[in-house]
């Protein structure tokens, strides 16, 4: 029997379901099959799932009746205290128990900070490029979002501003700012201190909410610790996402978000899955006092390696007219080649040669970059890195020969 392209009952779906712009794609056993950079998935060899079952059997034997039950509509109260502890630690973010909702993953505390701020038709505005999945949620708002530009030196706070004046002219207040200020997906800058603090003053003279999302914090490989947005903002508008996915496992699904309690106590209404991955959550709980810092040694002490190993073959490989960042941290390198090359176009032909990236223009909300693909050094084995790049060289190269340019002179 063959399967439909419409719905059944095509009109009654909501316009939010005749909106969204389809699955996302990524499946770590396929590309498992391929030189993957295409999707930030963590390096599969380090998951620590010895460690996971030990952690397992301890939560299980301390608290299994409440493991397996329903959980607190904020999440596991015992995790939470434990992740605050270690985000005052590290990052100097100081918040009470109400302030921090446990979520399935950064993304879908992202999603109903979303929820709970935005109407069909609401202003938004993100950094450009951006998180893929950010796009998407924009998307499936119904939310009009604004771009404005990254560089060298992190969000563009000249733009921010500009773009907050010009909406104020036009009476729109935007939601709210997004922004991923450490190793930034997909570019893998970092945004400094004083535009993080400027970033914060407009927020405050603009009437708007920041979102803050900081999923690589804990995976700095070179330069020094800069203060969270979130500490710099003495008026609670500053909503702080982290994960679990990036050092414990993305299959745990456990993230969280910190913010003013009366946004997160929303947040949470709107909730309705009987807590978050309440086993989850007693197993993480059991497993990070133990385990979780000597982990993350072990992941910088990794990714830092591979980040190496894809820069210096970028360097040996890229024709000249290239270029690309050099990220601090987190797991993504971003790559620009000259005008007229289209990422998209181009990324079938490295399939069929073995190599898989992200093209550029899924990190866009207005519909650029073209020219441009992120690489993810996360996932492919260090010895798989120099030979995916040659031929993503030799791919560009032809392109560029296609087209009729000549590379540019070193």
């Amino acid at each position: 029997m063959s399967v439909a392209h419409e719905t059944p009952l095509e009109s009654l779906i909501s316009r939010r379901g005749r909106n969204v712009p389809g699955l996302r794609m990524g499946d770590p056993r396929k590309s498992a099959e391929l030189i993957s950079f295409y999707a930030g998935f963590p390096d599969r060899d380090s998951l620590p799932a010895a460690t996971v079952i030990e952690a397992t059997r301890d939560a299980l034997e301390a608290e299994g009746e409440w493991a397996l039950q329903y959980g607190h509509g904020l999440g596991n109260r015992r995790l939470a205290g434990i992740l605050l502890a270690k985000l005052k630690r590290d990052f100097g973010i100081d918040a009470e128990p109400d302030q921090l909702l446990i979520t399935a993953g950064a993304s879908q505390a992202i999603g109903l900070a979303i929820e709970a701020l935005v109407d069909w038709g609401d202003t938004v505005i993100t950094e450009v490029p951006t998180w893929m999945g950010a796009v998407r949620a924009f998307q499936n708002a119904g939310a009009t979002a604004v771009g404005v530009p990254m560089n060298s030196g992190g969000t563009d706070v000249d733009a921010l501003e500009a773009t907050l004046a010009r909406l104020r002219g036009d009476g729109i207040t935007p939601k709210f700012i997004y922004t991923i200020p450490n190793f930034q997906n997909p570019t893998g800058v970092s945004t400094p201190r004083d535009r993080r603090e400027r970033i914060v003053e407009l927020a405050h003279e603009y009437g708007t909410f920041i979102f803050e999302d900081d999923a690589y914090a804990d995976l700095r490989y070179a330069g020094e610790r800069i203060a969270p947005i979130y500490t710099l903002d003495s008026r609670g508008t500053t909503v702080y996402f982290g994960t679990l996915s990036k050092t414990l496992g993305a299959g745990m699904r456990l993230g969280w978000a910190v913010g003013h309690p009366s946004l997160i106590n929303k947040m949470g209404a709107l909730k309705v899955d009987g807590s978050t991955n309440v086993f989850g959550t007693y197993v993480a709980a059991a497993w990070i006092p133990q385990y979780l810092d000597d982990h993350i040694d072990e992941l910088r002490t990794i990714y830092q390696s591979r980040r190496d190993i894809m820069l210096a073959a970028l360097e040996q490989h890229m024709p000249p007219g290239t270029s690309w960042t050099q990220p601090d941290g987190g797991f993504f390198v971003w790559v620009t080649l000259p005008d007229g090359i289209d990422t998209t176009a181009m990324a079938p032909q490295a399939r069929e040669r073995g190599v898989e990236y992200l093209p550029g223009a899924a990190c866009h909300v207005n519909g650029d970059g073209h020219n441009t693909l992120r690489l993810s050094f996360s996932f492919a084995r260090d010895a798989e890195i120099p030979e995916g790049i040659r031929i993503l060289g030799e791919i560009i190269a032809g392109e560029l020969a296609e087209s009729g340019q000549r590379p540019a002179t070193s």
